[in-house]
Formats: structure tokens, sequence, C-alpha cells
């Protein structure tokens, strides 16, 4: 499997595994095993994967997972995450208000079906780390508190911290942060360890 950043030749192929994991787009049944709840067009994906970057895994014949990262600014845009956003003053995360850290964006994060569970998740994960490590010192995320699957793989899996929570159109949500190490020797073989 190769982790790599994505090229405007994978955007497709990121938006097609999206469409295909949004939870407006699966059965209750398919949600158990995991859904996104965020919508990007194509622009905002270029966008994305133009700025911070977006992680893809290539199987070598195609894209069977991804991970975004993008400026937090970025996300003001978007309802849902604007309202993550507002509580960054009274939620901690290393001792400090997440509003006071030099944080990104984490997610959205995809994973094909037919790839879950053979450890695609961290390979996604550490190569990002890689792309973000002298930029950023925190990595923040939303999972629904509904998809119970995504949050015990980032929280247990990844050791994520859950920081807290806010609701957005009836849906409860949960904030995770994680650190970002300080070199890129440390990048590959980190896991997040983190303290609300």
């Amino acid at each position: 499997m190769n982790f790599r950043r994505a090229a405007q030749d994978d955007l497709s192929a990121i938006l097609g595994l999206l469409e295909a994991n949004l939870a407006d787009n699966l059965s209750v049944e398919e949600r158990k095993s995991g859904f996104l709840s965020a919508k990007f067009t194509r622009a905002q994906v270029a966008e994305m994967a133009n700025d911070l970057g977006i992680i893809v895994a290539d199987d070598g014949r195609g894209i069977v997972g991804f991970v975004c990262a993008s400026p937090l600014e970025f996300n003001r845009q978007f309802p849902l995450l604007a309202a993550m956003l507002q509580h960054f003053d009274r939620l901690h995360y290393g001792g400090k208000p997440l509003s006071s850290c030099h944080a990104f964006m984490y997610g959205s994060v995809c994973v094909d079906r037919s790839q879950r569970g053979k450890g695609m998740l961290r390979g996604l994960y550490e190569r990002l780390l890689i792309e973000v490590t002298g930029k950023y010192d925190v990595g923040v995320a939303f999972v629904a508190r509904g998809n119970p699957h995504s949050l015990r793989a980032h929280v247990d899996g990844l050791g994520m911290a859950d920081v807290g929570e806010f609701e957005f159109g009836g849906r409860a949500y949960a904030i995770v942060a994680f650190a970002v190490p300080r070199s890129v020797a440390t990048a590959g073989a980190f896991t997040a360890v983190g303290s609300s």
C-alpha cells in the first residue's frame, strides 16, 4: 500500500469514496460500520489537496482511502464546522484552550469498506503526521456520537483525546484532539497521546 499526498488525478476517486460513505447515502445498517457527516464539492477537495493536503492510500489499482487536512480558517465556510470552532475557547487540550493552540482540522477520513480493519487508518494518519510536523502542534477533528465505530478507531485506535462535544442539526458530535510530533524523525512512529 502506498500512502502519499493526493494529486489532481486522484480527486474523482476521493469524491467517489466520499459520496459513497456519506451518512445520507447509507442505510441504518451500513452506518454501523462508519460514515461521513460532511460533504465537499470538487473545488473544495481540490483546495484542500493544494493547501495543507490530502493523503491517499493507493493499492496500485486505485484509491482505497484518504484523510484530509485543512487550516481552521478554511472550515469556517461550512456551518457544521463553524459550529464546532465556536467551542474552542471552552475546550482544553494539553492544559490550554484549543483556541490558543496552533491547530489544523483533521478529516474527513474514509477507508473503502473492503479495506477496513487492515491498518489503513493508521497508515493514513502516520503519513499525514509527516506532512503537518513543524507546521502545527495540534490536530482536531469531529466525529458524530452516532458513529461509535469511527470514534473508537480514533480514540482507542490512534490515541486521540475526546475533549468535548457540540450539537448541530439535532446530532451530537465529539471533538477529538491529538498532538503533532515536533520533528519528522518521530512522526513516522508517533502514537498520539493527549489529555483533555
